[in-house]
């Protein structure tokens, strides 16, 4: 086979996404919601072992960043972020927050009324 394909001219190396979590396609940890908010726990020290968008990672999320950004800024599938994070999550390097739990119906409704009433 030839290594042309995984090569580009311009851009170097090409990796295919899958080989940056090892096949896998579910988080260490938890699942994480597309906006979950990620912050970098602790210092910029991290262990030995951590791949390179591991730490690239880290360094983005210093400041609380969403999920979905994160993987924007990456340009990675959001399911390779979500295991790559998770795997920092797992390690206690970053910490997720979790969105708040969507309101019930009943209070949108209600909420739709008072806004018409005006």
């Amino acid at each position: 086979m030839s290594d042309e394909r995984w090569l580009d001219e311009d851009a170097g190396p090409i990796v295919p996404a899958y080989l940056l979590t090892r096949g896998r396609t579910v988080p260490a940890s938890e699942a994480i919601d597309l906006i979950a908010v990620i912050i970098t726990a602790g210092g910029l020290t991290p262990p030995m072992g951590l791949g390179p968008e591991h730490l690239i990672i880290m360094q983005k999320c210093t400041k609380p960043t969403r999920l979905v950004d994160v993987a924007a800024e990456l340009n990675l599938p959001i399911g390779v972020v979500r295991v790559l994070v998770g795997d920092l999550h797992a390690q206690k390097l970053v910490q997720v927050e979790h969105p708040p739990p969507a309101p019930d119906a009943r209070v949108l409704l209600e909420v739709i009324s008072g806004l018409k009433a005006l």
